[in-house]
């Protein structure tokens, strides 16, 4: 009977596949890829949207189910009202409760047309018959029932409108960042229900071991100083000289999805960014990218005592494992897609927040970019958490925002405990390192 069941889903799956419209295809792998689907619903070196990917949230892992056009395992069997509901509702087959790891606080403002856009896509696809680990929450948060009272609080529902007193690009700009894109997911700070706070939209959002930093208009916290064309660059590379260079999770936003939009989409996510509100932070008392310059306080290690070293323990584990690619000086080295940033004027060394740059040096950066791969080795397995402090704190003081020159090795533990990041070999007298 199960595989009668299976067989007659297979067909009806195949059969809508086949009578798609090449153009709502289309237009779907478009969407999924503004929307980044294949980032949570692709396990690494998975198939595409075969599911298996661990999303860490505060209560534990989420898995990213498999939505590929398999009847069993998959979306194949499932209605477009289903897929719907799944997507804006956050209400999976059969009235399962979704957990909001699945952004449908932003998705509920999607067209039900480019939602039914990318079911076309995905059904279109290869089915991939596996199954994906389930998820299992600790109590009170494996209740899904529960997550009815939180979306009374927090979702609101109903797609956008385009406001007839803005442009078609401004109100395309507000649909690509407040529904499909979902920027708000990250970068708007969440309410005590982990909600997101829409009373400081886009103004900064904490995701544990990361910043989503401000993406409003205002002049120290946010992107206030940014030209147009340095967010549009940002937004296709991750990278602009003399300001920022992507790391985590923005890294891998611009890797899977916005790398891939046209340039008039960049230009109208620009254009509306810089029309929201501003929100300011009294912490950042001046842009990010403004602080710092070059230094010489490596070159002084030539020569030095036992006790200027350990002193200036930072500089040290600098010259050992920063200074080749990113200069003794801190200036970054080479031009072009392949250089190496400058530690001084950038975003994540002039904040007053550390967390960006302890996850840096542990995580390393890996961007797989169309021109090529931005690299950064992870320093978790070489480097000790009292070295990632001592660091830290150097690159901070020397390069960047001398407010966040206080890191303690027991911090650098915590964000190694949450990434689940192994930590370097400890050599006893007499072994060789």
């Amino acid at each position: 009977m199960k595989r009668t069941l299976l067989a007659l889903s297979l067909t009806a799956a195949v059969c809508a596949a086949a009578h798609a419209d090449p153009a709502q295809i289309a237009r779907g792998k478009y969407l999924a890829t503004a929307a980044d689907c294949s980032a949570c619903h692709t396990a690494t070196n998975g198939k595409p949207f075969g599911g298996g990917f661990a999303v860490s949230t505060p209560f534990g892992q989420i898995y990213g189910t498999n939505i590929s056009s398999d009847p069993e395992y998959g979306i194949g069997s499932w209605s477009e009202d289903e897929f719907v509901a799944a997507v804006r509702d956050g209400v999976g087959k059969g009235g399962k409760q979704l957990y909001p790891a699945m952004p449908y606080d932003a998705f509920s403002k999607m067209r039900r047309e480019d939602v039914l856009a990318i079911r076309a896509y995905l059904l279109a696809l290869p089915a991939v018959h596996v199954a994906s680990p389930e998820t299992q929450l600790g109590f009170p948060y494996n209740q899904r029932w529960g997550l009815r009272f939180w979306k009374w609080l927090n979702l609101d529902k109903g797609a956008l409108k385009p406001d007839p007193a803005q442009s078609p690009q401004w109100n395309n700009g507000r649909y690509l960042v407040e529904a499909l894109a979902h920027c708000g997911t990250c970068h708007t700070p969440r309410n005590i229900t982990k909600g997101m706070d829409n009373g400081s939209p886009l103004s900064g959002g904490d995701l544990g071991g990361w910043m989503a930093w401000n993406i409003t208009p205002d002049k120290n916290a946010g992107i206030g100083d940014w030209s147009e064309k340095q967010l549009v660059t940002y937004l296709k590379t991750g990278f602009v000289a003399g300001r920022a260079s992507a790391s985590g999770p923005m890294a891998e936003a611009v890797e899977h999805s916005l790398q891939y939009l046209p340039d008039s989409d960049l230009q109208d996510i620009a254009l509306y960014l810089r029309s929201v509100k501003p929100v300011g932070d009294d912490k950042q008392t001046r842009p990010r990218d403004d602080w710092g310059q070059p230094t010489a306080t490596v070159s002084q290690l030539r020569g030095s005592s036992d006790a200027w070293r350990r002193e200036n323990a930072g500089a040290v584990v600098f010259a050992g494992n920063c200074a080749s690619c990113h200069g003794a000086s801190g200036g970054g080295s080479g031009t072009g897609f392949g250089a190496y940033p400058s530690l001084s004027h950038h975003t994540t060394t002039g904040a007053w927040d550390s967390r960006n740059l302890i996850s840096v040096v542990l995580n390393g950066v890996h961007r797989k970019m169309s021109q090529g791969e931005v690299f950064m080795p992870p320093f978790a397995p070489e480097l000790s958490d009292e070295q990632v402090a001592d660091v830290a704190n150097f690159v901070s003081r020397e390069f960047g925002n001398p407010a966040a020159a206080s890191v303690t090795a027991k911090q650098v533990a915590e964000r190694r405990q949450e990434a689940k990041l192994a930590s370097p070999p400890v050599y006893g007298q007499g072994d060789k390192p």
